[in-house]
């Protein structure tokens, strides 16, 4: 059975693509010469991150270490998508409410707890969602109220990443690609940050040279999305 290799978020990195590659179908060419696309397929997708050439001995042995973990294309990889832009504590900061049980001060109550540091809000479905469906619904009236999440921002559930490609007031949200599994009601979904199960393209990813003193070179390694783990 493929085992879940946790790749840490602190990994240094160069570059990071993250895509969404959808497939079409087609019937073939028409009688003016132009090929016909009816309809899509299926969406995954390919994430390739660009490490560093590293001059740190720890960092390259742990790097090698988790590529042979990985067993070729076999294990399935916890990567952590790491987005300047993300819905993360700068947008939606944590919020502990008082010790009396509210969210808004009427000068008596205290904080229960400093939160300086204390990284994002939870962001919670407030209905439940089908495998299939490009829509889910998030709650933003809380309590504490949160900021909506802005288009294209990255969350993932269960491993599974998803953006968000239209929104409302009220929390609906649209997303690509549609659902891998069924959402009930209060599902936490990871924004900060969000994580993206898959398995090496190829089973060749990760080789690299180990130069004499500088430690090796520059590599990209390129993953898919994973549904059977």
């Amino acid at each position: 059975m493929p085992e879940v290799i946790p790749w840490p978020c602190n990994m240094k990195r160069v570059h990071a693509e993250y895509f969404l590659r959808w497939t079409t179908r087609s019937v073939g060419m028409s009688l003016a010469g132009h090929e016909q696309i009816v309809a899509p397929n299926a969406a995954v997708w390919e994430v390739a991150i660009t490490f560093p050439r590293y001059f740190n001995e720890a960092d390259l042995r742990d790097f090698e270490r988790k590529v042979s973990m990985m067993r070729g294309r076999y294990n399935v990889v916890d990567l952590c998508i790491c987005d300047p832009y993300k819905y993360g504590s700068g947008v939606n900061p944590k919020q502990v409410g008082f010790d009396d049980g509210t969210w808004f001060t009427d000068g008596t109550g205290f904080t229960d707890a400093d939160i300086t540091g204390g990284g994002s809000q939870p962001v919670l479905t407030s209905s439940s969602a089908s495998a299939g469906d490009t829509e889910i619904t998030i709650d933003l009236a809380g309590p504490p109220e949160i900021p909506m999440m802005r288009l294209n921002d990255f969350f993932s559930i269960n491993g599974f990443l998803y953006k968000v490609c239209g929104r409302l007031a009220s929390g609906w949200m649209r997303i690509e690609p549609p659902l891998r599994e069924n959402v009930p009601s209060g599902t936490q979904i990871d924004v900060d940050p969000p994580h993206f199960f898959g398995r090496f393209a190829t089973d060749d990813e990760g080789r690299r040279m180990r130069e004499f003193l500088k430690w090796g070179e520059q590599v990209t390694v390129r993953f898919v999305e994973a549904f059977d783990r």
